[in-house]
């Protein structure tokens, strides 16, 4: 086992013991007298301390160059998904939380391992699209513990200004639970039908003279049971986050996860090959069956860690330092694709590729100048430096291929790797320089930024004779602007400019240039828009966008090559919050058009990306019955709208509507506040295509039922 992950013991070990001090803390926090105490001065106090929400609504952002910025100041499309939607839906991955956020799906895979996501129908990179507390980049190839999670944000559009290479269509920051005023100390059990049972403790206070220290833990621990016959695993969590004022002007926060998955790796599903131009897709497999038996396995862990300090270097300037490091280990995985399929018969092949060891790391380096000078109106600055330091070990696979069946799957004896694994390291640097000037006269307010990257990529190839070496380097300049006036003190109108760096995509298993990474590229977004607090209780926001990035595809020869241009614009909208005491909503929607570009490959021109649903709508509504206290109903309904499987548009998947419903009594039992929960998903039990794209469908996961219980005891 890797060093890093030997420590697990360890960082439970300190987890217990701050649970011991944060117990005895407690009582010592029950009895004593508050202290009125100021807080540091500072220019802007960075919080990810829940804030009191409305219903759904939600005030600020944690997100990118935003952060703890009111959201009516925030000049792109923002979703924030609070933990009062987490709860109500007993959210249980990233793609429970945000398929809430317009323009939101799953790519490729249906969750049953993770939520490999895409917005707007691009795919996010799950090495550099995923950020902890607004920084780290953490490495989404193992579920997203959600239990040590205070609200999900997904900041739509290009976000390099302070992320560097990413994907053009936005970031999604996950904010941790941290210590309150108010101790607290929970217990939950959680399952479904199918035998999952997890435990979850919570618990978290603040102590000190002055209240200074400040800590929370998240544990979790137990055995997963998924809807596929015989699906099943294991999964644990250890959290901790810790405060620590240190001085009037000082501050400190530190953030650890420790996350284990072990589950059933079930196979994919490749598209058919086209037939005079067209492709006829198979039927709908039944989706609780297990194409590959239930012997091949995913065994994944995963190590985040952030350190931060934050300085008022007076009441108008403050400094603010970080740096963080995020590995996760694939120590198994038996990925298996059933592919040369007869779509009447289902007859056809099982390819395996049976990796070890796989390997992840990413450190990141931030320190950052702000502050605000008064010259013609206020200018608030911001000086930055980052470094993202990406590495990647990819190894060999070996192939073993069976026949099976893609309706009436057989039992396929277990397969060992035998093959030498052979180390195919990818090393990345991303250096970034930022600055940034919002001016304030008066209701209006215009943001300038500026960026300049130098980026390189180091990919080493073992697995071909003679090793190949592929260098990528670039330094380009990025600029971005957005002007925002405050119609009215409670409306806002925004439009924005913003150009981002892209990473180039790295090739996947089975493409005849496997592993190979594609050069970077720059892509622009258009977004013009309004967000509104007029109505009581409720945030709208409408917003009209367009996208223009760089094209990767397959070509004829299976191999994966950049091509044109992809642009993509639409309009979206949402509205959350709370309408009464009694009733909160959550609405959001989008329509879109994509279309390939310029591209070299004549055929391509015109036609609409793969994966990209036309449009996308979302309804959840929560209603509390005055008549029955502690009593609380929700029903989602989620339309996802249909997709062409192919970038030739030679075949498409239909649109869908899930519905999803819960039922939740909180009472009292000896002193305690208990709760009782029963969630379904896809409640309708629809049997749909739920991803198309990049070489494969997936078929949706059929209706469950989950259940929670909980006792907090503070």
């Amino acid at each position: 086992m890797h060093p890093i992950f030997k420590r697990n013991a360890l960082s439970v070990a300190i987890s217990c013991a701050l649970l011991g001090i944060t117990t005895q803390a407690f009582a010592q926090e029950a009895d004593k007298p508050k202290t009125d105490t100021k807080p540091p001065k500072k220019v802007e106090e960075i919080s990810v301390v829940a804030e009191n929400a409305k219903g759904f609504k939600v005030k600020a952002v944690q997100v990118g160059a935003f952060r703890d910025q009111d959201i009516l100041d925030v000049p792109l499309t923002v979703n924030v998904i609070p933990r009062a939607v987490l709860d109500a839906q007993d959210s249980r991955g990233a793609y429970d939380a945000l398929r809430n956020a317009s323009g939101v799906s799953r790519a490729q895979l249906n969750g049953n391992i993770y939520d490999n996501l895409a917005i707007r129908g691009v795919s996010i990179q799950n090495r550099t699209n995923y950020r902890l507390n607004g920084s780290l980049p953490i490495i989404n190839l193992i579920d997203l513990p959600l239990e040590n999670k205070e609200r999900l944000e997904a900041l739509k559009g290009a976000s390099s200004l302070y992320y560097g290479f990413t994907t053009p269509v936005g970031v999604i920051n996950v904010v941790t639970k941290r210590a309150r005023a108010t101790p607290n100390l929970s217990f939950a059990l959680s399952g479904n039908e199918f035998g999952q049972l997890l435990g979850h403790l919570d618990a978290g206070t603040k102590f000190g003279p002055e209240s200074e220290y400040g800590v929370r833990v998240n544990l979790v621990d137990g055995k997963l049971r998924n809807t596929l016959d015989g699906g099943k695993g294991s999964r644990s969590l250890t959290a901790v986050a810790l405060d620590w004022r240190a001085a009037r002007d000082l501050s400190f926060k530190f953030d650890f996860e420790s996350i284990q998955k072990e589950i059933n790796e079930p196979a994919t599903i490749v598209i058919p090959a086209a037939v005079a131009g067209l492709i006829t897709l198979p039927n709908r497999p039944d989706p609780r069956k297990l194409i590959a038996d239930t012997w091949p396995r995913n065994d994944a862990k995963a190590i985040n860690a952030l350190l931060r300090a934050d300085y008022s270097l007076s009441d108008n300037w403050y400094f603010l330092a970080e740096v963080g490091r995020a590995q996760t280990r694939r120590d198994r995985r038996d990925y298996s694709e059933i592919t040369a399929y007869n779509v009447v018969t289902g007859e056809g092949r099982l390819d395996f590729f049976l990796t070890r060891g796989l390997n992840f790391v990413n450190q990141n380096v931030r320190a950052e100048i702000g502050g605000r000078v008064d010259f013609f109106g206020k200018h608030e600055l911001t000086f930055g430096y980052v470094k993202n330091e990406l590495y990647q070990a990819g190894v060999n696979s070996q192939q073993v291929s069976r026949p099976q069946n893609l309706y009436n799957p057989r039992q396929i004896a277990p397969i060992d790797k035998t093959t030498i694994t052979i180390l195919n390291p990818i090393n990345t640097v991303d250096i970034g320089i930022y600055v940034l000037d919002r001016w304030t006269v008066g209701d209006f307010s215009l943001t300038a930024a500026l960026r300049q990257a130098d980026y390189e990529t180091v990919n080493q190839r073992f697995v071909v004779n003679p090793p190949t070496r592929t260098v990528y380097t670039a330094s380009p300049k990025t600029t971005s602007y957005a002007g925002l006036y405050k119609i009215r003190k409670d409306t806002s109108l925004y439009a924005s400019y913003i150009e981002g760096l892209e990473e180039g995509p790295i090739v996947g298993l089975t493409a005849a240039n496997s592993g190979a990474v594609l050069p970077p590229a720059v892509s622009k977004q258009n977004e013009i828009g309004i967000r509104s607090e007029a109505l009581p209780g409720m945030l709208a926001s409408f917003a009209y966008f367009k996208i223009e990035r760089s094209t990767s595809f397959t070509n004829a020869q299976n191999v994966v090559v950049q091509d044109g241009r992809t642009e993509i614009k639409g309009i979206e909208f949402s509205l959350a919050g709370e309408l009464s005491k009694e009733v909160s909503l959550f609405l959001s929607g989008s329509t879109i058009d994509a279309k390939l570009k310029r591209a070299a490959t004549a055929a391509l021109t015109g036609k609409t990306a793969d994966a990209t649903p036309k449009a996308f709508y979302s309804a959840l509504v929560e209603y509390k019955p005055r008549f029955v206290p502690g009593l609380a109903l929700n029903v989602g309904a989620y339309y996802t709208g249909r997709r062409f499987i192919n970038t030739l548009n030679q075949a498409q998947i239909s649109g869908y509507t899930i519905f999803t419903g819960g039922v939740v009594y909180r009472t009292k039992i000896a002193q305690r506040n208990v709760t009782f929960q029963v969630n379904g998903n896809n409640i309708g039990n629809k049997n749909y295509w739920e991803a198309g794209g990049a070489g494969y469908i997936a078929v949706g996961n059929p209706r469950s039922i989950s259940f929670v219980t909980k006792v907090d005891f503070f």
